[in-house]
This record gives C-alpha cells, sequence and structure tokens, in this order.
C-alpha cells in the first residue's frame, strides 16, 4: 500500500527558519567549507535558502508529485525523507503507484512539485543512486540536490506594496471569535498581504478561509469580503506576527470598484513620488 513505508520516516518536531539555519550551519561546520557549499555570497544564500526549504517539507511531511520528463505523462507520489548538504543529494520514498514498466536508473531527470502554505514549490534533478530498504525491501531514490527551488505564487493582478503608514488596515476573526487589527503589506483587485499580532498558524492550517472581514481604506467606506489564506508565515521578529498572503472572496460590484480606484490612484501617486526622487 501507498503508506506501508511511511512509517519509516522518523518523527520530529517541526523547526522554525531559524531553527533550520543553525541546522544548516551545524552540518556544514563538519566539513571544510570548500567541500560543502559555495563560497560567494550570492552563490552561499541561494544554497542556504534551497536546503531551507527542503528540509521545511521534510519536516511537514508534504507530499510531493513526482514526474520523469520526456516519459508517458504520468505523475508519481513520494515523500522527501532526507536532505544531506554534504552529499549533496536529496533521498525521496518508494514511488506511488508503483512504477510499473518503466524503470528508473541513475541519470534520469526528474520533476518535483508540492503545494507548500499554498505556494506551489518546484525543482528540477536526476537520480544520482537507488537504494534499497533493508527492512522492508521497497526503494528509496537519490536525487542530485538541485541548484534552486522555485516557489512562486501566480497572480493574475498587479499587487501594490503598501507602507505601514498608509492607513490601510484589516480586521479579521481571531481563533477564539475576537476581532483582531491587521496591517495590509500590499493590496491587488483579487488578494491582499498583511501582517498580524500573535501565531495564526494552528487556526489557518485548520481552517483557511476567513470569513466577515472588513477592509478599511482612508477616507472610504469599509469593505467586506471573506479571504482564504494562501500562504501564511509566524515570525518572532521584530515582535511575534503572522504574515499572510490571501485571496479576495465575496467582494461586491461597488466595493470592487472602489478597490480598482483606490489602486489606480495610489499607483499613480507611487509613480510621481519615484520620478520626484
Amino acid at each position: 500500500a501507498a503508506t506501508g513505508s511511511m512509517v519509516r520516516i522518523p518523527k520530529a518536531k517541526r523547526m522554525t527558519v531559524d531553527g533550520l539555519r543553525k541546522l544548516f550551519s551545524g552540518l556544514l561546520g563538519k566539513r571544510k567549507p570548500e567541500e560543502a557549499e559555495p563560497q560567494d555570497p550570492e552563490s552561499r544564500a541561494g544554497f542556504e535558502q534551497t536546503v531551507i526549504r527542503l528540509q521545511q517539507m521534510v519536516e511537514e511531511r508534504s507530499f510531493v508529485d513526482v514526474r520523469f520528463p520526456g516519459r508517458a505523462d504520468s505523475v508519481y507520489q513520494s515523500l522527501i525523507l532526507k536532505v544531506d548538504p554534504h552529499e549533496r543529494y536529496v533521498l525521496i520514498d518508494e514511488l506511488f503507484p508503483a512504477h510499473g514498466q518503466y524503470f528508473i536508473s541513475p541519470g534520469d531527470e526528474v520533476e518535483i512539485s508540492s503545494v507548500r502554505r499554498g505556494i506551489p514549490v518546484r525543482f528540477h534533478s536526476w537520480v544520482k543512486s537507488i537504494s534499497i530498504d533493508e527492512i522492508d525491501g521497497l526503494p528509496a531514490y537519490r536525487l542530485a540536490l538541485p541548484d534552486s527551488v522555485q516557489a512562486k505564487q501566480r497572480r493574475t493582478h498587479f499587487r501594490l506594496a503598501l507602507d505601514a503608514d498608509s492607513g490601510v488596515r484589516l480586521r479579521i476573526r481571531g481563533p477564539d471569535g475576537e476581532r483582531l487589527l491587521c496591517t495590509v503589506l500590499n493590496l491587488s483587485q483579487n488578494g491582499l498581504g498583511f501582517s498580524c499580532q500573535g501565531n495564526l498558524s494552528d487556526s489557518l492550517r485548520e481552517s483557511p478561509l476567513l470569513r466577515n472581514c472588513l477592509l478599511s481604506i482612508p477616507g472610504q467606506p469599509d469593505i467586506g469580503c471573506d479571504l482564504e489564506a494562501r500562504s501564511f508565515e509566524f515570525r518572532k521578529q521584530p515582535h511575534r506576527h503572522t504574515v499572510v498572503g490571501a485571496r479576495l472572496d465575496n467582494l461586491a460590484p461597488a466595493s470592487a470598484r472602489q478597490l480598482e480606484q483606490y489602486l489606480v490612484l495610489t499607483q499613480r501617486q507611487q509613480r510621481r513620488e519615484t520620478v520626484r526622487r
């Protein structure tokens, strides 16, 4: 069965990005720098970000879709079991359903994709080697550590960045039904990003739909809407807060026109200020 091999994954607590960076630094410290990672700052930062994103997928037990470019358009499911920045490989579990007639061998190209916190994640790699588990006899695939992991949210509308003093605020219902006042960080015709005090990760993971929200724009009537959280991240610095990316739902036609007018005027104003500088 597909879940038969899942018990082989050791249980571990989810780690924060800071915790992953400490783990990352500790692992690399066991080897000479020139053997472990790129040395120029830009490449080093990219390498670190790649390892962190992959390790987060390990900690979160994220299922991934596996494709083999150039073959029949079949999609298999697996799990990322381990990330090794020393040996530069990613270990994924057996494929489900079984790959059948397709014999996988070292050198085969692989495309891995998943969705993490509402954001599509994708990377390309190739099979370095195949190992057989001594206990259950099931295969695991060692893939080359990718150069980068793409994690981009698809947007159909331009998103306007807002300063904290823009006065645009959002009121949502908290986990216990209380009203929470949030700062809007960016805004578009169909979505927004906002920051809210406290840790909302558990409640958003359980229910990403936020009903009866109020979007406040200075000098205009409040806009009622529903939100669907597409991504979220809890941060401890400079204070405990959650950054959320969400899609706007159930926006009345008059409110949609009001929002569009504000976006156009604000974008023009930002352009004028940029030209003056």
